[in-house]
């Protein structure tokens, strides 16, 4: 099974990357949404780790296109809030575009890993 993870944070997608290859799967990164689209555009991937706030193209927006070009790929989102947004409204809006799942930020990788499994994905 093939994951992108895509978060801006640099430090997130390293342990997000470790916990999961250490779980089996294979795992490819993006800075942001813009480049997960190229990637997208260029692989096969079973599963998106996206975060909600990032430069360029966010994890709304990224899921929003994906619907239309990848309607068949499951996607998690990973949100830790923003300023003047509360963290329930971000998730509600991931929902709504299709995310299959969303997790708070701080979360447990494990958790997540458990979540993967659950929906059959590895």
């Amino acid at each position: 099974m093939r994951i992108l993870v895509v978060d801006d944070a640099e430090n997130v997608r390293y342990s997000l990357r470790t916990s999961l290859e250490d779980a089996g799967y294979e795992v490819d990164e993006a800075n942001d949404g813009d480049e997960a689209l190229a990637k997208l555009g260029s692989a096969a991937f079973d599963l998106v780790i996206a975060d909600v706030w990032m430069p360029r193209l966010n994890g709304i927006d990224l899921l929003q296109e994906m619907r239309g070009t990848s309607p068949a790929t499951s996607v998690f989102v990973i949100t830790g809030g923003a300023a003047r947004i509360p963290i329930e409204s971000t998730a509600a809006m991931a929902r709504t575009w299709g995310a299959d799942q969303v997790f708070y930020k701080p979360f447990d990788n494990e958790d997540l890993i458990a979540a993967i499994r659950q929906r059959g994905l590895g």
